[in-house]
């Protein structure tokens, strides 16, 4: 039903929706930056990986993965992922903390975030890494990108 709500939703303004099979993708098993796949608890909800990559909350990392994916070739590749995670990282991080702020005022979120309204009053647990506050543009310097800002999926 949901599928079906989004498929009519994306063809009435022109776009097409990509059903992502994740069971044999597993994103949120991957890590782009070192290619590597660890499998993860359903509990664990971050993504932090030895190379460097994180911490990032697994369901917005899995949805970066997700939206760069070849459906030809459904498995991450790092070279694919590594121009588009620079800026990505700082905007994951900002919708991260949008939603911490949409639990606090009481909104109703998926359990699968981990954000809960009383969890997000509670003290930080040991495990959640710490986030670090996402970069002001008008404190650095703009530059115009190369490539187009829109998945490749997504565009027109």
């Amino acid at each position: 039903m949901l599928v079906a709500w989004l498929k009519r939703t994306v063809a009435s303004t022109g776009g097409t929706l990509v059903e992502v099979p994740t069971r044999t993708t597993a994103l949120s098993q991957w890590c782009h930056g070192c290619g590597k796949r660890v499998k993860k608890p359903l509990s664990q909800r971050w993504h932090q990986c030895e190379c460097g990559v994180g911490p990032v909350q697994r369901d917005l990392y899995s949805a970066f993965l997700a939206a760069y994916l070849n459906p030809r070739d459904p498995i991450p590749s790092c070279a694919r992922y590594q121009a588009y995670w620079e800026g990505a990282e700082a905007r994951l991080r900002a919708a991260h903390e949008c939603l911490i702020q949409r639990a606090k005022e009481g909104q109703d979120l998926p359990q699968s975030l981990g954000l809960t309204r009383a969890r997000v009053r509670l003290p930080k647990s040991s495990e959640e890494p710490p986030l670090e506050p996402a970069p002001h543009p008008e404190d650095e310097e703009l530059e115009a990108w190369d490539e187009p800002l829109e998945p490749p999926l997504l565009q027109h």
